[in-house]
């Protein structure tokens, strides 16, 4: 069954349009160009719209955490002017830290020399200055946000150095241990004669550790003595936080981020080693890439335009086509810029990901090239140019289309998914492939009409002057047969025998060696069949060793996988994880609503204990800091009774009025009434939750507060990056899904073989099966990067599987290795030279060292390496093994061979399977010339009997090494002249007629005469032996 209505309008429709670009080129040429010089405007713009870095780009947008986090904001907001509370401090921003560690490895941290170094250190970096608006140096203590001094630090410094010494009454965030130590360590007094007191340090840092990634203790790989006192540490965390409410503090923020980052990479000591994460960590740092990637833009752009060259070149002047294949790489580049220029003037913003989409799009867009000239030297060097340029995009169009459609779906679906950064790769490569398509259709047509002239004009490639054709050679005076079938339908055989005739189309001769190749060598090798049960058993295989990669993929993107290798902030992660990874964050656990709450005879203190004590005793989880149990002592010590209605009296009006508690004013919401709690808020430690187990963790905590018996919250500082563990597969899946669909569907309507639209649907699983699976084995995790190449990659890949099984369906009456053969000398050589040019430009991005873009490359080079696979082996293969032949009588309009017009009567008429028919005979020039036989004056009975000599000789021919159908050519009007002129001498003409017992086959052809050189093409059609023709004249019986 054949669905091609779609398909031949659209050939129509690109045959129709190239006429419009034969007859002036020039337009098409001169648009795009200055359309693309409008819209590079849009490029001044990059700068401003380039979005740094951040974790919210990487988090999906639908995240739970996120409305999570609304919730706690709403509920117990912290503004930058409050009281800073690190327990109870949820916002990251503007926050950072330096780990300080001995220069020797494992070495104490504690040792006087390596403190005295460390406080040194931390003296500078306060001492930092910047420049305001107004010119006036600003430094740390100016724009850090301040901390009320709690009673605790007055006591140690009391208790450590001397009771007149006084602590001030405010200090920057994060650092009243830090200031403690400054204290102790001073040469001056000379403290560490004796180890710190667990619980003292305990009660030193209590409020002042801040949480940030890891950020925990001041201290990290603490050891004890037998007595549980400190006796050593590894590190020291030295953790500051500043003021960002306001655009003015936002920015000075910055730039004192960015001097600490540029101050501590020359800082050198003999004595400490200096680790260091900020805010601009992330955005710095992959700038470097980016940066990276901007400057490989040109090496790629050379390259790929270098083996484009060489590809379009052959070994001749004429035919070789170098500003074919600029024109080609111009074309692609020309629609990059255009995309995102247009995009910009939009008003969209751009992240660092994106910068990968001109590699991606630049490689793909170039494919093209190959796809038309493959189809451009298919077609016969007797025809013109307006002739071959009409059948080269009436051939490759509607293949160059559905390529264009599946990646437009395929990144159409990306746009879709719920990562921001994602969503802004998929709409520049979306933009993108839509300028591809329209400039390949425009001035990359026009540059092919161009240099299409000059070759049929025999001009040379580079200087364009006229090269001097070699003298034809002395043929046979018999007419020359310009009506010879395509070399690109030839089979083998006819090959040979058309040689020997010396009617041969320069077309296959001439074409490129690979496609020859292909053709003949490579269909043969497949067509063995020790080769096809190999490459059968060798597919198998591969789907196994898939799916056990599949099984065992790991999920989820990691902080530092961010980060350039070679990354500070990629060795300071590494440092927490190993640290201070023993006691983490804190979790946010809030209930709320609890005013509307109906607990019946239950008290409110006394469930809102239960329901804390649930996230304590956790895997994940320590102590908490709760304001209730904190209540509770207190009430108790103050010898309170607590009723319900006495309850929150004393709680707002007592308990949360005392200096030592004021921490706790952000923990309880009140109504508007100020007679019930709303909303209460308690922060619990974390503990050994790591980047492999936090999404492990963060299910653990959303059970428990759905199972809870109030309305409760939870939040954490991971939950945010830890969804995208949730998100990525689901995600990937329904990405795979509909961009598979739609590409589907799109395969139906321009395949005209639906057999082999399901075959390619068989590729495209078969694809990602292995995509996925690979992957495992090649350290890629299943992450945003790689969802979206994967999503990607079922536009790619259907690209050589549609390409294929397109020139597969083409055709009719034709055996599955004929088609075969056809289909690879058609796209063989522009799928091997595609795939190339892919995975070279696409090689550029190895330059970079984050493992955001090094995953781009390994995924999208498994992409085109199973595509380009399944493409040239595994589907031809399988289609010519299960393509099932036509049994049904095909229409006037879908049984004409290619290049045969509506009006022209069909020849055949299929009444039984194609295997139990004689194969079918394209007879291109007349008999052999004709001597009269000197017994007979009768001229029919010569002419016949040379005829019947000459046919007999061909069946017999054709029966020994049968020539599997191939279209041909004649000229419809001529036929029908012909064929009316001899029904009308039907009852004077003596000719022969096949006999079929089969009934309702129409008008035999009719008879050969003397003017039977008028005929172009005489096609027999019969199962019968020769023997069994019956002649009407008597006398020619024998």
């Amino acid at each position: 069954m054949r669905l091609d209505c779609v398909e031949r309008r659209f050939a129509q429709l690109f045959s129709n349009y190239i006429r419009l670009v034969v007859i002036q080129p020039v337009p098409f040429i001169l648009l795009p160009i200055l359309i693309t010089a409008v819209l590079s405007v849009g490029l001044l713009r990059h700068s401003d719209a380039f979005v740094k870095d951040e974790l919210e780009l990487y988090t999906p947008t639908d995240a739970r955490a996120r409305d999570e986090l609304r919730l706690l904001d709403r509920l117990f907001h912290i503004n930058d002017t409050d009281p800073f509370y690190a327990t109870r401090r949820y916002d990251i921003k503007r926050a950072g830290y330096i780990i300080v560690t001995s220069e020797h490895e494992n070495g104490d941290i504690l040792n006087p020399l390596v403190m005295q170094a460390a406080m040194q250190l931390w003296s500078v970096i306060q001492s930092l200055t910047i420049e305001d608006s107004d010119a006036k140096r600003v430094n740390y203590p100016s724009i850090c946000v301040k901390f009320p001094m709690p009673p605790e630090f007055g006591h140690a410094i009391s208790a450590f150095l001397a009771p007149n010494i006084t602590s001030p009454q405010q200090i920057c965030v994060s650092n009243p241990l830090v200031e403690v130590f400054k204290f102790l360590f001073l040469p001056e007094h000379a403290f560490l004669n004796r180890s710190l007191d667990e619980i003292t340090l305990g009660q030193i840092s209590d409020a002042f550790t801040f949480e940030a990634n890891g950020m925990t203790h001041l201290l990290g790989g603490i050891s004890f003595d037998s007595s549980k006192r400190i006796s050593g540490a590894k590190a020291m965390m030295l953790p500051y936080a500043l003021r960002h409410a306001t655009k003015a503090e936002d920015e000075l923020a910055e730039k004192w981020e960015l001097k600490l980052a540029d101050f501590l990479l020359t800082y050198d000591s003999p004595v400490i080693r200096t680790s260091w994460w900020t805010y601009e960590t992330l955005a710095s740092e992959s700038a470097r890439d980016r940066q990276q990637l901007i400057n490989m833009l040109g090496p790629c752009f050379i390259v790929v335009s270098v083996y484009t060259i060489l590809s379009c070149c052959v070994l001749s002047w004429v035919r070789s086509r170098p500003l074919l294949a600029v024109g080609g790489v111009l074309s692609a580049a020309m629609a990059i810029v255009s995309g995102v220029g247009l995009l910009l003037l939009a008003g969209f913003n751009m992240t660092s990901v994106a910068y990968s989409m001109p590699f991606i799009v630049f490689s793909v867009g170039v494919d093209n090239v190959f796809i038309l000239l493959s189809a451009w030297r298919s077609t016969s060097y007797e025809l013109s140019l307006m002739e071959r340029m009409r059948e080269t995009f009436g051939d490759a169009a509607v293949s160059i289309t559905v390529t264009s459609l599946t990646d437009l779906i395929s990144f159409g679906v990306g746009c879709l998914t719920p990562f921001p950064s994602v969503q802004m790769f998929c709409a520049y490569a979306v933009v993108a492939v839509i300028f591809t398509y329209v400039y390949q259709l425009t001035f990359f047509a026009g540059i092919m009409v161009l240099t299409c002239r000059r070759e049929i004009e025999g001009r040379h490639c580079l200087t364009f002057h006229m090269i001097k054709k070699d003298p034809p050679a002395k043929i046979s005076n018999r007419k020359t047969d310009s009506t010879v079938p395509p070399s690109k339908f030839w089979s083998a055989d006819f090959y040979a025998i058309a040689k020997k005739t010396k009617r041969i189309d320069k077309s296959f001769e001439k074409n490129h060696y690979l496609a020859r190749f292909f053709r003949t060598t490579y269909a043969d090798i497949l067509l063995n069949p020790l080769v096809r049960m190999i490459i059968i058993c060798a597919f198998l295989f591969y789907l196994i060793v898939a799916t056990y990669g599949c099984i065992n993929i790991k999920l989820g993107l990691e902080p530092n996988d961010l980060l350039p290798d070679n990354s500070y902030g990629k060795k300071t992660l590494e440092i927490v994880e190993r640290y201070f990874s023993d006691y983490g964050s804190y979790l946010h656990v809030w209930m709320y609503n609890l005013s509307k709450v109906d607990l019946g005879h239950r008290r409110l203190w006394i469930v809102l204990e239960r329901e804390i004590e649930l996230y304590e005793h956790t895997e994940f989880t320590g102590y908490s800091d709760s304001w209730l149990r904190t209540f509770l002592e207190y009430v108790n010590k103050a010898g309170l009774y607590i009723t319900e209605e006495n309850f929150i009296y004393i709680l707002q009006h007592v308990f949360l009025t005392q200096p030592a508690f004021t921490k706790y004013n952000r923990d309880v919401v009140f109504d508007s009434t100020g007679t019930m709690l709303e909303a209460s808020r308690v922060p619990v430690r974390l503990r050994f939750v790591g980047f492999s187990n936090q999404s492990r963790a963060m299910h653990l905590f959303r059970r428990l507060a759905e199972t809870s018996d109030l309305p409760t919250g939870v939040y954490a500082d991971f939950f945010q990056f830890a969804e995208q563990y949730n998100a990525v597969l689901p995600g990937t899946l329904s990405s795979i899904a509909i961009a598979g669909a739609a590409v589907v569907l799109v395969s139906l309507v321009f395949i005209p073989v639906p057999a082999a639209s399901l075959w390619v649907s068989f590729s495209i699983v078969s694809i990602n099966i292995g995509i996925l699976g690979f992957m495992t084995f090649w350290s890629v995790r299943l992450d945003f990067i790689s969802m979206v190449t994967i999503v990607m990659s079922i536009g790619f890949c259907v690209d050589f599987a549609a390409h294929l099984a397109y020139n597969f369906a083409k055709g009719v009456n034709l055996s599955s290795s004929e088609r075969m053969r056809n289909a690879l000398y058609s796209v063989g050589t522009p799928i091997l030279q595609s795939a190339s040019s892919t995975i070279l430009g696409v090689s550029f991005m190895a330059s970079t060292e984050s493992y955001v873009f090094r995953s781009f490359l390994k995924t999208i080079i498994l992409v085109i390496v199973l595509g380009a696979l399944h493409g040239l082996i595994i589907l031809p293969v399988l289609l010519t093994m299960f393509h099932c032949g036509e049994e049904e009588c095909e229409s006037e309009e879908t049984s004409k061979p290619i290049g045969m017009n509506d009006d022209m009567p069909s020849s055949i008429h299929c009444h039984e399977p194609l295997k139990n028919r004689l194969p079918r005979l394209a007879i291109n020039e007349p008999p052999p010339a004709y001597k009269k036989h000197p017994s007979t004056t009768s001229s029919e009975y010569e002419t016949h009997n040379a005829v019947n000599n000459y046919l007999e000789s061909t069946l017999d021919a054709a029966r020994s090494k049968p020539v599997v159908g191939f279209p041909y050519r004649i000229s419809p009007e001529k036929c029908r002249q012909n064929r009316d002129k001899n029904v009308r001498k039907e009852d004077d003409l003596v000719g022969y007629h096949k006999h079929y017992k089969e009934p309702n086959l129409g008008r035999p052809p009719p008879p050969p005469s003397n003017k039977i050189s008028e005929y172009e093409s005489i096609e027999l059609h019969h199962k019968r032996k020769p023997k069994e023709l019956i002649y009407h004249n008597p006398n020619m019986a024998k």
